[in-house]
């Protein structure tokens, strides 16, 4: 169904003089464009049904090598590898050069993935040019892609640029400013279910949501705090306004920090969380570190919700309980946890603090989250975020799997702390303590070093 071109660029690697000739940009051999050629057709033998064509550069090229090098490589491919099928173009990290633009002129896009690029020209022209089939648009980097123009066409009677087909868009890494002169005037994607922008959201007007609120199913951008005023004004983030929506992430711009507020990110909070009440994964974000752990005891959460993450916001182990067990469907969180009780110099809590939390929460949860991860950023040494997290699976009868984020990559150590402070006293008469998994969760990429398996 797609094939795929992997351009690895290693320059340094190629012998002279063919070093020279690409740097000088020289490609004067009779045998790349054969060779190209040999490959694309043999390419379109084995897979002569596909619908997707994708370049993709596993590493950054050269300065000194020009977009007339990339098209004169993907032109010797395209001219081969563009059977009348192909409806979708994915691009990691390469330009859209004329090349491309003119081998897929005749035919109709219901696909377009163009990510990493330095050249945007001829990737909005593309885009323009497919507007009545793209089904899945996506692009990164639009420092210069005025997504706005997508959307925006004087010569149109509505001043606008409907697709009609597109169901998925993704605009990430956008930094262009919102502009107020450019925007439409009906709603330009009626069939509109997955919306994702990261970093400035390019549309003001509220009409990008106009037929929303029955058929998007996941809403991801970033707010900043004009266009939290304007939609609040335009009744686009009243409570239960989607009726749809199975996920949603809302969270500020980086722009939007410096006037940031306790007031903000409670109404932003309350907004998310209120927004529809068939949310299944709700990510709740709060990066100033501000207290949130009262507004999300008094928040009613959607009843169908069954991931939620809050790592940002700092609870207790009182609160988490509290929290956790008001969501009767909830089967996975990211959580952020905060330390209420008395530790030692090396993090160790005393027995008789742990007893006191036991005798007043064991037995009391009614949670069903089954995948619990707990943030354990800011902790001076990691044994103090152990001890909560094994004093919380304690209180947490439903939890078969406890990731911990952490900053170590001391892997076998921090396990065997785990399993040292499972194995104390006050926890032996937990048997179902012994069942839970834990892991550890690296904080710089969000993966875990290894699975974690029971300790016994």
């Amino acid at each position: 169904q797609r094939i795929i071109f992997d351009f690895i660029p290693d320059v340094d690697d190629l012998p002279e003089p063919a070093r020279s000739n690409l740097v000088d940009n020289s490609l004067i051999s009779e045998a790349v464009p054969q060779n190209l050629r040999a490959v694309a057709e043999r390419t379109l033998a084995i897979a002569p049904n596909a619908r997707n064509i994708a370049f993709h550069r596993t590493m950054p090229f050269r300065a000194s090598l020009t977009f007339s090098s990339m098209d004169f490589y993907m032109t010797k491919c395209l001219g081969v590898l563009l059977p009348q099928q192909v409806d979708g173009l994915y691009s990691l990290g390469m330009p859209v050069v004329s090349s491309v633009l003119e081998a897929l002129a005749p035919r109709a896009l219901r696909t377009m993935i163009v990510r990493h690029t330095a050249s945007k020209e001829h990737e909005l022209e593309l885009a323009i040019r497919n507007h009545k089939t793209l089904e899945r648009l996506h692009t990164s980097g639009s420092r210069d892609l005025q997504i706005s123009d997508l959307i925006v066409d004087s010569s149109s009677a509505d001043g606008t640029r409907v697709f009609p087909q597109l169901r998925h868009l993704v605009i990430e890494h956008n930094s262009e400013m919102r502009p107020q002169s450019k925007q439409p005037r009906i709603n330009p994607f009626p069939r509109l279910e997955t919306l994702t922008c990261r970093g400035v959201f390019p549309f003001s007007s509220p009409l990008i949501f106009a037929d929303g609120h029955l058929r998007l199913r996941h809403i991801d951008i970033e707010l900043d705090l004009e266009l939290l005023e304007s939609w609040h004004h335009a009744h686009v983030l009243d409570k239960h306004a989607f009726a749809g929506l199975s996920f949603l992430n809302l969270g500020w711009t980086r722009s939007s920090h410096r006037h940031y507020s306790l007031a903000c990110a409670q109404q932003l909070t309350r907004t998310a969380v209120e927004l529809s009440a068939s949310t299944c994964v709700l990510h709740l974000f709060n990066r100033m570190g501000v207290d949130l752990s009262t507004t999300l005891q008094e928040i009613e959460f959607p009843q169908f919700l069954q991931h939620l993450e809050t790592k940002d916001i700092m609870l207790d182990v009182d609160q988490l309980v509290g929290l956790l067990s008001r969501l009767p469907r909830l089967r996975s969180a990211v959580v952020g946890f905060q330390c209420s009780l008395e530790c030692s110099e090396h993090g160790e809590v005393p027995e008789q603090e742990i007893k006191a939390t036991q005798e007043r929460l064991r037995g009391t949860s009614t949670a069903s989250v089954r995948e619990l991860t707990v943030n354990a950023h800011g902790y001076r040494h990691f044994g103090k975020a152990a001890e909560n997290a094994v004093l919380l699976a304690d209180m947490l009868p439903s939890v078969r799997r406890m990731g911990i984020y952490s900053t170590s990559r001391s892997l076998t150590s921090e396990l065997s702390i785990i399993d040292s402070i499972r194995k104390r006293p006050v926890y032996m008469d937990n048997e179902q303590l012994g069942l839970v998994k834990f892991s550890i969760i690296c904080s710089w990429t969000n993966e875990p070093l290894q699975r974690g398996w029971p300790f016994k």
